[in-house]
């Protein structure tokens, strides 16, 4: 009776012990594991959101992004026609080194060389928006060396030779400036998204083309010309002092300019830049 007795009283005692619950070690278990969980899902979402930040979207080509702001467009437009001096040269990299740097990421830069081949515009040498150099980028939401590689090779390094390639041009016979500038109203290369464009023409602005010659007609040549609609832009010449066109490049002409750019786009400054 004692043995049956004692039987009775375990499987009692066993009974009562689930009713009052887990171990302590059951529910430390259970614990940590309730807060792995926690840790995976916010784990998840963060990656989630990494990976469909906008600042990882963009074209493969122009490396644009559409979900981010454009601040500004650059067009720069070089005269080729006539080789560049050494100072014109180091003036125009500053300048355009200087536009870089103060450049917002996504902001547009397309670079045109006035070529007698095309009677006006080239294709663009470069059209790409400036992606993060990757200075900036967190290591937790980016691979900043992948970041700074894309920066130098398919921004910072076609930009360069872009420009000299620009700047190593040898002599023209066709100078098409209006031309290229009207191309870059008709073709529509100003681009819709970006909130300011400003335009640079770099170029000794001896207008020689059948739209009109400087080297017949002078100053009057500029006066003649069809009007053509650039008014989204802000336009600075750098006006490309030549020992060799000093005749031609009168206070008269360079009058005529300041007209016909004011009165087709914001014309902010013709700036002189010697030979």
């Amino acid at each position: 009776m004692a043995l049956f007795g004692g039987g009775q009283s375990r499987k009692i005692r066993r009974k009562a012990g689930r009713r009052r619950g887990m171990s302590r070690e059951d529910r430390r278990g259970i614990a940590v594991f309730s807060l792995c969980l926690v840790m995976l899902a916010g784990l998840g979402v963060f990656t989630l959101s990494v990976v469909q930040a906008p600042e990882r979207d963009y074209d493969r080509i122009t490396l644009c992004n559409p979900n981010l702001p454009r601040f500004a467009q650059h067009i720069v437009v070089i005269d080729a026609s006539d080789t560049l001096s050494p100072h014109q040269t180091h003036f125009l990299d500053t300048h355009l080194s200087s536009l870089l740097a103060a450049a917002a990421v996504n902001d547009r830069f397309s670079i045109f060389v006035l070529d007698d081949h095309y009677n006006g515009l080239s294709k663009p040498v470069v059209d790409l928006c400036k992606p993060n150099s990757g200075k900036d980028v967190s290591a937790l939401t980016a691979n900043q060396q992948f970041i700074q590689a894309l920066y130098q090779e398919r921004f910072e390094q076609p930009l360069g030779k872009a420009i000299e390639k620009a700047v190593s041009g040898g002599e023209q016979p066709v100078s098409p400036i209006y031309e290229a500038l009207s191309d870059v109203a008709a073709l529509n290369h100003f681009d819709p998204a970006a909130e300011n464009v400003h335009l640079t023409i770099v170029s000794d602005m001896i207008q020689n083309s059948r739209a009109g010659s400087v080297f017949k007609r002078g100053s009057a040549a500029i006066d003649q010309l069809p009007l053509i609609d650039l008014r989204r832009a802000r336009t600075r010449v750098f006006w490309l002092d030549r020992a060799k066109y000093q005749r031609y490049q009168t206070a008269e002409l360079e009058a005529s300019w300041q007209d016909y750019l004011g009165s087709v786009s914001r014309l902010e400054q013709i700036q002189r830049v010697r030979d």
